[in-house]
């Protein structure tokens, strides 16, 4: 397993991690980076997908003011062959950013939706199924029957 697969304590669990494309700050190069995002808040970029120490690190719980997509980064240029769509601009305080660029607007949203999570710091997924039209006894055994990270699917919930 890849060095910067691992989390530091208190991270939370890995919600993506990948090849995207980085802007450089000085030269406003694109260069492709190994990012790491995690459930607590903690973005990590890495040089490979085998380095053990990020290059740089973020805190999107803490530091995130917004995060912008597509057409919302204006003043972006996507690499050469990539279109404006996959484009994602990470606000954060003291005026810093994070520019990203992932390969085609579909893997661009997958990024997003990664980002968004590790932003809200929610540790689990939501169940798939509806509380709302169940009683009080039911809830709580759906509850105790459940597993939430990977059972809930077609609003049933399997047993183990």
């Amino acid at each position: 397993m890849a060095a910067s697969l691992f989390t530091k304590e208190g991270d939370g669990m890995i919600v993506k991690a990948g090849w995207i494309f980085r802007q450089k700050a000085f030269f406003r190069k694109w260069k492709k980076s190994w990012i790491v995002v995690c459930s607590g808040g903690p973005v990590r970029v890495f040089k490979n997908k085998n380095a053990s120490r990020p290059q740089k690190s973020y805190d999107l719980k803490m530091d995130c003011i917004v995060i912008k997509t597509g057409r919302q980064c204006q003043y972006l240029l996507p690499p050469n062959g990539i279109d404006s769509s996959a484009l994602i601009e990470i606000v954060l305080t003291g005026d810093r950013a994070i520019k990203l660029c992932a390969n085609d607007s579909e893997t661009a949203r997958m990024w997003t939706s990664a980002l968004m999570k590790a932003q809200s710091g929610k540790d689990l997924p939501t169940p798939r199924w509806e509380r709302r039209n169940l009683n009080k006894e039911e809830v709580l055994n759906l509850e105790y029957r459940s597993c939430w990270y990977a059972c809930c699917r077609n609003n049933q919930v399997d047993d183990f």
